[in-house]
C-alpha cells in the first residue's frame, strides 16, 4: 500500500505528463485516460456555454486559473517541506503560467485576469480565478527572485485594482453588469495593500469591513436557510430538509479568504467572527463528505436533527459524487490553526480523503446515470482541481506537521 508522500509523488508526475498545457498552464479537465479533451468527447446534445467557444476549449481551460495557482501552492508548500529544487522550478513555470494569463488580459486592460478558452483572450472572468491567482503569486513571492518579487506586487496590485475601479462590478457569460460578492474583496484588498502599499487598497479595505459585508462568510449555503432568511421550496418542504450544493466551491473560497485575514489582520475587531466564519464553512463542508472520501454535489439536511442524506437522482438535483471533496480537505487544512478545539478532527477528516482517492478518482463529477443527456458528458473528466487541491492539501499538512 502507497503511503501518502508515494501517492503525492506519484499524483505530481501525473500531473506533469497530463495537466500541462505548453504555457504551462494546468488543464482544468482531462479526459479519463489523461488526454487533453476533444469534440468528440460531447454528444451532440451537450450542454455549450459561450457563443464561439468550442465544448473542449471551454472545458480544457474553464478553471485554469484556479488550477494553476492551486498547483503553484502545491509546490511551493512541497519546496519549504522539502528544499527540492525541483519543485522550486516548476512552482517557477506556474508563475510564468499566471503571468502569461496576465499578459493575454491586456488585450482588455492590464489588470484584466481572463478565462483562457482554447488558449486565447476572452472577455470572461470571475473572482475564483483571481483570489487562486493572486494567493498562489503571494506565496511564491518569498522563494522569487528580485525581479518576479517587483512584477508579483505590480500583477496583484493591478488585479485587484481593475475591480476596485468598477467598484466590483463586471459581466459574467449572459449578465452584463453583475456585482460580485462583496466578501470576497476585503483578503484580496488587504493582500493588494501589502505587496504595494498603496493606501487606496487599505482605505478601501477599512470602508468594506466597516459597512460589514463580510459579517457573516459569503459563500455559506445553509445559514440563512436556518436563519429563516430563505423560505424552503416546495422540494425542501417535501423531503423536510435543506437542500444544498456546491459546498466545494464555497469552502474553499470562502476558507482561503479568512485563512488569508486571520493570518495578516488578527488583531481586527472582527478576528473572532473571522474565526466563527471558518467554523461555520468547515462545518457545512462536511457535511457533504461521502464514505469513500468523495464529496456530494447536493446534500439534503434534515429540519429537525440537522443530519445529512444523499438525495435521489431528479431534475436539477442529481446527488452526485466528485472529487473535489480535496477542495474541502484543503480547506480544513487551512481552517485548522484557526479552530484548536476542532484541528483533531479536521485533519483526520483531510487525511481520510487523501487516503481514499487515488488519480483514478479524482474526477469532476460520477454516476453518469444521475445527469440528463445535456449534463452527462461531466462524468468522462479528470478534474484538474481535484488533482491540484489533493496535493496542495498533502503537502501544506507536511510541512506542518501533520500528514
Amino acid at each position: 500500500m502507497q503511503t501518502l508522500h508515494q501517492k503525492a509523488a506519484a499524483i505530481e508526475k501525473w500531473t506533469e505528463d497530463h495537466l500541462i498545457d505548453p504555457d504551462g498552464v494546468v488543464y482544468s479537465q482531462v479526459d479519463k485516460s489523461g488526454r487533453t479533451l476533444t469534440d468528440a468527447l460531447f454528444d451532440p446534445e451537450s450542454e455549450a456555454h459561450l457563443p464561439g467557444v468550442s465544448r473542449a476549449d471551454f472545458w480544457n481551460y474553464e478553471n485554469c486559473g484556479m488550477t494553476t495557482g492551486a498547483y503553484l501552492q502545491a509546490l511551493v508548500c512541497r519546496y519549504e517541506a522539502e528544499r527540492d529544487p525541483a519543485a522550486l522550478e516548476r512552482a517557477r513555470r506556474c508563475y510564468h503560467a499566471l503571468r502569461h494569463i496576465y499578459e493575454l488580459g491586456k488585450e482588455l486592460e492590464e489588470g484584466f485576469f481572463p478565462k483562457i478558452y482554447g488558449a486565447r483572450f476572452s472577455r470572461q472572468t470571475s473572482t475564483d480565478q483571481v483570489l487562486y491567482a493572486v494567493m498562489a503569486l503571494d506565496k511564491y513571492s518569498p522563494h522569487a527572485n528580485e525581479e518576479e518579487r517587483e512584477e508579483i506586487a505590480r500583477m496583484i496590485a493591478n488585479m485587484i485594482r481593475f475591480w476596485v475601479k468598477r467598484k466590483y462590478h463586471f459581466g459574467y457569460y449572459h449578465i452584463p453588469d453583475m456585482l460580485w460578492p462583496l466578501a470576497r474583496f476585503p483578503s484580496l484588498l488587504l493582500l493588494a495593500f501589502n505587496h504595494s502599499g498603496e493606501k487606496l487598497f487599505k482605505d478601501e479595505y477599512d470602508r468594506l469591513l466597516a459597512e460589514g459585508v463580510n459579517r457573516f462568510p459569503g459563500e455559506s449555503r445553509l445559514r440563512r436557510k436556518l436563519a429563516g432568511e430563505i423560505l424552503p421550496t416546495e422540494y425542501e418542504q417535501q423531503q423536510h430538509a435543506w437542500l444544498i450544493h456546491a459546498l466545494p466551491d464555497a469552502v474553499t473560497m470562502d476558507v482561503m479568504e479568512l485563512d488569508y485575514l486571520l493570518r495578516h489582520d488578527p488583531a481586527n475587531e472582527w478576528a473572532e467572527t473571522w474565526r466563527k466564519s471558518t467554523a461555520l464553512m468547515w462545518n457545512e463542508g462536511r457535511l457533504v463528505l461521502a464514505p469513500n472520501g468523495k464529496a456530494y454535489t447536493h446534500v439534503l439536511v434534515d429540519m429537525d436533527k440537522g443530519l445529512p442524506r444523499r438525495p435521489d437522482p431528479s431534475p436539477g438535483v442529481p446527488g452526485a459524487e466528485t472529487g473535489w471533496s480535496t477542495m474541502i480537505a484543503r480547506a480544513g487544512i487551512q481552517a485548522a490553526p484557526h479552530l484548536p478545539g476542532q484541528k483533531e478532527e479536521i485533519i483526520g477528516q483531510s487525511r481520510r480523503v487523501l487516503e481514499a482517492l487515488a488519480i483514478a478518482d479524482l474526477t469532476y463529477f460520477d454516476g453518469p446515470e444521475r445527469f440528463g443527456p445535456k449534463e452527462r458528458f461531466k462524468t468522462r473528466f479528470l478534474s484538474g482541481d481535484s488533482v491540484t487541491n489533493w496535493l496542495w492539501t498533502y503537502w501544506l499538512g507536511r510541512k506542518e506537521g501533520w500528514l
